[in-house]
């Protein structure tokens, strides 16, 4: 295997499914780089929406006044400290607004909230993940935290964040097959102070890579809620931003290209579905991430083969 069909396969199963509704850059899959090797990533997401999904079907909504936008700018830093064991973090800025001129005729509230726009921190998160199995199926386990670094405007609803502190323990599992082939799939739950609910959540991931630079991958994500928490504030409840008890099914798809040097571009789509509390429309997502030196016979079809050669 040569070192940039395995680079390209640890950038992949790095990168999440970096959609603004999943709220945490989870930093999906087992795999770590080596010591001192290092990821860099930007992302811009972008969504627009007039209604939420509530109670979980599609076709049962809650209609706002007025139509939300936001804008997202996610920083990720992920570092090898010693082999097997990475260090993460995720820096989020996001830009909220509502319409000025646009009212919804069949809008589910009767008062009207001032028009704004508000930018400030999402969720800080940061976190460690370790890697205790690698053979043929590869086995790690991560713990990251949610700061309470969120913006909330009473008058206007706006809101940039959870208004909670989250602990989030994950069980990641995954392998590669042919240096051209992965899957991974996450599996964890979340806490969350300041009378927010907890959720569990699970996801899963597979991708394959054409024309050697050339990865396109799919994701599917359940998170839902355990419904043990009272939070609510009527304003927040007319732009639909991080409300509280927020779930879904969501489907992403992704295509990224990586050149050699380590640098790499991606974009891509994720809908909701099933969801409560959450926007009916679709995030819209593109990238930027750098990485430089892995572990590259950490790749486990790489360890098989060179064993069976021996």
């Amino acid at each position: 295997m040569t070192r940039h069909n395995t680079c390209s396969l640890y950038v992949i199963l790095c990168i999440l499914c970096l959609s603004e509704l999943s709220l945490h850059a989870q930093f999906a899959g087992p795999f770590t780089p080596r010591s001192g090797g290092g990821f860099l990533s930007g992302i811009f997401q972008y969504q627009s929406y007039s209604s939420l999904q509530v109670m979980n079907d599609t076709m049962n909504r809650s209609s706002l006044l007025r139509p939300v936008s936001r804008m997202a700018f996610r920083f990720n830093a992920e570092y090898g400290p010693i082999d097997k064991l990475t260090i993460f973090i995720m820096l989020p800025i996001h830009i909220v607004s509502t319409n000025n001129y646009e009212y919804n005729p069949e809008s589910n509230f009767t008062d009207t909230l001032k028009r704004g726009s508000l930018t400030g921190l999402g969720n800080l998160e940061a976190g460690v993940k370790y890697k205790f199995y690698h053979k043929k199926w590869v086995m790690a386990v991560s713990l990251f935290g949610e700061m309470k670094t969120g913006t909330f405007d009473n008058p206007t609803g706006l809101r940039t964040a959870n208004d909670a502190w989250g602990i989030v323990p994950m069980f990641h599992i995954g392998r590669s097959w042919k240096e051209r082939y992965y899957f991974f799939s996450d599996i964890g739950g979340c806490y969350r102070t300041d009378g927010y609910s907890g959720d569990w959540r699970i996801q899963a991931e597979g991708g394959a890579k054409f024309f050697n630079m050339l990865w396109i991958r799919a994701a599917i994500q359940s998170r839902r809620s355990f419904y043990n928490g009272r939070f609510e504030n009527m304003n927040n409840l007319q732009t639909g931003l991080y409300l509280n008890d927020q779930e879904w099914l969501s489907l992403n798809a992704c295509v990224e290209y990586q050149h050699k040097i380590g640098f790499g571009v991606q974009a891509g789509i994720t809908g909701y579905f099933l969801g409560n509390n959450i926007p009916k429309s679709p995030v819209f997502y593109g990238g930027i991430f750098y990485k430089w030196n892995y572990d590259y016979a950490e790749d486990a079809s790489y360890r098989i083969e060179k064993a069976t050669r021996q």
